[in-house]
Formats: C-alpha cells, sequence, structure tokens
C-alpha cells in the first residue's frame, strides 16, 4: 500500500511540473516556433495524447500557474491547486473540479472570496475523492449566485438540456446529452433506487460495475415508461416495440444466430425476440417462410388487465430469489414459451424483473410451478442457494389464486 501511495505521490508531482513547463511555453508564445498553431495542439503532437487530454493538460496548466503575455502577467485561477498538486496531496482531477469552480464564478465575485472559496476547496480535496469536491464546488456556486444567470428579458430562459442519439455500427444506441440542474437531480433520483446492487445469476452478488449499473437502470426506467401506458400517442397509437421473426426462428431452440427485428430496424436475436414477446408491452409480428403475417399479437392477447392484477397479488413482485422489484416494474414471463406452446395463464405467467428475465432466458436458471400454483426459480446445478419456500425468498409467499 505505501508503494501504491508514493508512486501516486510521484505522479502528481510530476503532472505539476509538467503543467509549469506548459505555463512557461504558453508565456514565451513559442508555439508557433514549432509549427503549432497552439499549446494544445503542440501537446497533442509532442505527447501524441488525445485532443481532449491535451486540452484538458493546457487548461490546467495555464488555470494553476502564471502566464505571461505581452500586456503583463496573467494571475493563475486556481494557484493554490498548483501548490497542492506539487505537493501530491491532491490529483490531477481535484485539480481541475477546483479550477473549474472557480472558472464558473461571475465576475462580481471579490477576490476574497475567490481565494476563501478555492481553500475550501483544495483542503477538501487533501482528504476526499474529486466527485465530492465538484459536489461542494456546486453548492458554492449556488451560493455565491444564487439566483442564476439572469436571461435577460421578461421570458424565463429555456433549461439547457441537449441530448443527441445515433446508433452505432454494434447495434447500441449512443447517448451524449447535457441536463440543467433540475432535470439533472430529477434523473438522478429516478435512476438511483434502479441502479442500486441486485443478486446476480451466478454468486448472489452483484458484479456490475456502476456505469452497467446505471445504463440498466436507464434502460429499465424506459421500459417502465412504455409499459405504463402513460406516454404521448404517436400516430393514434402509444408507444409500442414491434418484434418481427419467422416463425420458424422463433420456434427453434437450435438456431442461435437467427435473427429478428425491433420496430423494423434494429436486429435482435431469436432468443431476444422469445424474451421480449414474453410481455404485453411488446407486439410480436411473426411471419411465415414467404414473409407473410402468421400473427400479430396485441396486449389484450398476451397478459390481461385481470391476470396481471392477478399475478401482482399472486407474486408480490420479481419471483427471482433475493429481488425487491415491485411488480409494476415487471414483466409477465411465460413459464413455457408461447411459441413453443405455453398457455397465457396463471398457471404459466410469473413476474421477473428486466434484469432477471434476461438471465431466466439466456442462463441455465429455471422456473417451474410449486406447491399451491407459486413459481419457483431454480439455479443451474453448480450454484448453491437456500431452497425457495414458495416463492420469492424476500417476501412471505401470498395465497394461491385459482387459475381462470
Amino acid at each position: 500500500m505505501a508503494s501504491l501511495q508514493s508512486l501516486e505521490v510521484l505522479q502528481r508531482q510530476a503532472a505539476a511540473i509538467q503543467g509549469e513547463i506548459l505555463a512557461e511555453v504558453a508565456s514565451r508564445g513559442v508555439m508557433a516556433e514549432f509549427g503549432h498553431g497552439t499549446l494544445a495542439v503542440l501537446v497533442r503532437n509532442t505527447l501524441r495524447i488525445d485532443k481532449g487530454e491535451a486540452t484538458r493538460r493546457v487548461a490546467r496548466a495555464t488555470g494553476c500557474n502564471r502566464v505571461r503575455s505581452g500586456t503583463g502577467e496573467v494571475a493563475a485561477l486556481a494557484p493554490q491547486s498548483g501548490v497542492a498538486l506539487r505537493e501530491g496531496a491532491i490529483g490531477t482531477a481535484h485539480a481541475d473540479a477546483v479550477r473549474e469552480t472557480l472558472a464558473e464564478m461571475p465576475g462580481t465575485v471579490a477576490e476574497q472570496d475567490r481565494r476563501e472559496s478555492e481553500a475550501t476547496l483544495v483542503n477538501l480535496a487533501r482528504v476526499s475523492t474529486p466527485a465530492k469536491v465538484r459536489k461542494a464546488g456546486r453548492r458554492i456556486l449556488a451560493y455565491v449566485q444564487p439566483d442564476g444567470t439572469s436571461p435577460g428579458g421578461d421570458d424565463p430562459a429555456r433549461p439547457a438540456r441537449e441530448l443527441r442519439l445515433g446508433w452505432r455500427r454494434d447495434g447500441r444506441l449512443g447517448l451524449v446529452g447535457v441536463l440543467d440542474a433540475e432535470a439533472g437531480q430529477a434523473l438522478e433520483a429516478a435512476l438511483s433506487p434502479l441502479a442500486k446492487p441486485r443478486p446476480s445469476s451466478e454468486h448472489g452478488l452483484d458484479e456490475r460495475e456502476p456505469a452497467q449499473r446505471y445504463g440498466d437502470a436507464l434502460a429499465e426506467l424506459a421500459d417502465h415508461s412504455l409499459r405504463a401506458g402513460t406516454l404521448p400517442s404517436e400516430g393514434g397509437e402509444r408507444p409500442r416495440i414491434v418484434v418481427t421473426i419467422g416463425l420458424r426462428e422463433l420456434s427453434s431452440d437450435g438456431a442461435p444466430t437467427a435473427t429478428g427485428l425491433l420496430n423494423q430496424d434494429v436486429p435482435t436475436s431469436a432468443e431476444q425476440a422469445r424474451r421480449l414477446a414474453c410481455d404485453a408491452g411488446v407486439i410480436p409480428a411473426v411471419l411465415g417462410s414467404k414473409g407473410e403475417v402468421l400473427d400479430l399479437g396485441r396486449e389484450q392477447r398476451l397478459v390481461s388487465t385481470a391476470q396481471r392484477r392477478a399475478l401482482a397479488l399472486r407474486d408480490r413482485g420479481c419471483v427471482f430469489p433475493g429481488c425487491d422489484r415491485p411488480e409494476g416494474w415487471c414483466h409477465a414471463h411465460h413459464i413455457e414459451h408461447w411459441a413453443h406452446g405455453g398457455p397465457t395463464d396463471l398457471a404459466n405467467l410469473a413476474l421477473l424483473c428486466g434484469e432477471h428475465h434476461r438471465i431466466i432466458h439466456h442462463s441455465e436458471w429455471n422456473i417451474h410451478m410449486g406447491s399451491g400454483g407459486i413459481p419457483v426459480c431454480i439455479p443451474p446445478p453448480w450454484i448453491h442457494i437456500p431452497r425457495q419456500r414458495e416463492g420469492p425468498m424476500t417476501r412471505a409467499p401470498a395465497a394461491a389464486i385459482p387459475d381462470g
């Protein structure tokens, strides 16, 4: 541990020294002599690093160190951060968090207040993480400018929100965007409970990284919104996903490479189509060998409102061991898939959240009906968990509800 800490201090000090050198290069203005238009371009080409990293290093160097210009010397925006970085007491991410906070302060803030704010953030950085420094910085900004920046005029300013979507070649959707504080807090509050660790399929622990948990949480939030039926209509219909696949591919267990289409556009595997076809919020469009529509499922054809209520009373939420997702966040899973002749009745249905629905379809976990008509999850033979008692481990079993 001591070696790790010593190496971290050396890396921080090296970054500080490099920043001082870059500030001196900026002061001398010799970039053009070396064939570079800006200091960031010089850094990128000389050190062979990405443009974004070069820009961050230059901003840090000129923000933490004094820079001379033709009109005189420009004081450092965050000099205390530069000192702490040179000591190795804080890292580059800490210094960036402090500098970015100071850069957002309005010009009306007194210099003494700026210095005191920096001292507060640097002291926090010495004992905490960059994320906590950024959070404290937001609080300081809210204090020095509680009403925000006035947009001018009588009309309220439109919130600064952006979201760009683009399909990647690997079939995944890329998202890049930014939200204002109010919307950001709302999204964070909605995702946080959905992103908490949950039991996994193998060891009873959630092995997902935080980024993956939040990605899954966003997908679950979108799925819940679609199934809740509260979104505005489009083209006279509520938003829905249509899974188009041939009957042969859908019913065959031996065609792992078979694919269907989501909304006539995005490819999906046959196994994913089987899972999606379980839920009432997805319309399965099954095609024959010549492309004719054999079955265009409708919502009531799958799980009726009465059946959904009965499932909620019986299962009380996701039936997977240890899961606490309530019924409103669950799919109605066909224990014997309907493409294989499985009926849509309570004796063949069980509630599963999105995460565990995938596990049941894409792993060796299984479900069968136990005594009293209560679904029981069966793990693969190499996994040992306490035996379920007539239902989810986290709930007392509900009374069995007769089918029909």
